[in-house]
């Protein structure tokens, strides 16, 4: 379908003018962020949004650096600056957006890239901050001097932003899940999942998915009852950040499995739980809007979570049970009440679908 510019009321209703363009305009966008495994918070993000990007605006180019996959119209060579004859070239055509998308990093480094990345950007450059990090009085001063604009995926971090910028430089998009990849599935369907990743049928299984790391609080799911199956799924991008002895203690109780190969139908790990758990609380160990959470919601999963990032934002909503103390009988207790519970969390997140974050770009 082409696409098609966002009814003028509704764009002003939203106050969302300056990410609004004529049909006949194109976008730029430059990211370190895309792979062929994507099994990580950051790379959902950059590929999700650049493929459907792609898709509705066919004249968008791609640039990429580090990373490469067939998305990209140029791969580039990139310093830790961005200083790149090439790119900067591109960033100085006529009638475009620029859109940019990068790894989460030190604020002083993000900042200054994008601060150079503004020099050469004729229109304001759009930049992606997916989770936040401490800035200092030098990181304010080059982000408020880049003239850029702030799309952050969480109202904490929207709150947080405007603090730095004006408000107008900063919105606000409640995005992050496909709701036709991820939905549910009928209890034969589950049972013949459960079988098919050589799990017992008559199990309740506890997932989590995401990196194996201390700062994730991973520890907690070694307090769980012996009765339920735990599964964690371990990205497979970063091995830096795996950690050995966490590793081992999950592994030395044998009611948690480790799945750390790269799984292309992860919609079927969700659909085979019973319980997704989200124990991370200390900012910096998982992106604002932990997509994981999404997707097990969408495949109308209860949620066992902390209220970390948005996941404030469903602390009255229906499936959603927030943890309140780390002791094993608090956290069995929950799991015992969502696991009894019927409850249909995937309308809370509906809106929150990759493609309703388009008309913004």
């Amino acid at each position: 379908m082409p696409w098609m510019p966002v009814p003028l009321a509704k764009v002003a209703q939203n106050n969302l003018f300056r990410f609004y363009t004529d049909g006949g305009d194109w976008v730029l966008i430059l990211s370190n962020g895309l792979t062929e495994k994507v099994d990580e918070g950051f790379l959902k993000v950059a590929s999700s949004l650049i493929k459907r990007i792609k898709k509705a605006k066919p004249d968008t180019v791609v640039v990429s650096y580090d990373r490469k996959t067939d998305i990209s119209d140029h791969h580039l060579n990139l310093n830790k600056l961005l200083l790149n004859k090439e790119l900067f070239s591109l960033l100085r055509k006529e009638k475009q957006e620029v859109l940019y998308i990068p790894f989460p990093a030190k604020a002083l480094s993000t900042a200054l890239r994008i601060f150079i990345l503004s020099l050469f950007s004729k229109p304001r450059v759009k930049v992606i901050l997916v989770m936040r990090t401490p800035f200092d009085f030098a990181s304010r001063l080059l982000l408020n001097l880049s003239r850029a604009e702030i799309i952050v995926f969480s109202k904490a971090s929207a709150d947080f932003y405007k603090n730095i910028l004006s408000k107008k430089r900063v919105t606000y998009l409640k995005t992050g899940v496909d709701t036709e990849k991820f939905i549910p599935v009928s209890e034969e369907k589950q049972r013949h999942l459960k079988e098919k990743y050589n799990i017992s049928p008559e199990k309740k299984v506890i997932l989590h998915v995401g990196h194996l790391k201390v700062g994730r609080n991973i520890d907690e799911l070694t307090k769980l009852d012996s009765k339920y199956q735990i599964l964690l799924v371990v990205s497979q991008q970063f091995e830096n950040e795996k950690d050995t002895d966490l590793r081992q203690r999950l592994e030395s109780k044998e009611n948690i499995k480790i799945l750390d190969s790269y799984i292309p139908e992860i919609e079927e790990v969700y659909q085979l739980a019973d319980v997704y758990f989200f124990p991370v609380k200390d900012e910096g160990n998982c992106i604002d809007v932990p997509l994981s959470c999404l997707e097990a919601a969408a495949c109308n999963k209860p949620v066992v979570t902390t209220d970390y990032g948005e996941m404030k934002e469903f602390l009255d909503k229906e499936g959603f049970y927030f943890i309140d103390a780390a002791d094993s009988k608090t956290l069995n207790s929950l799991i015992e009440i969502a696991t009894n519970k019927t409850a249909l969390p995937r309308d809370a997140v509906i809106e929150y679908n990759w493609d309703n974050a388009l008309k913004f770009f």
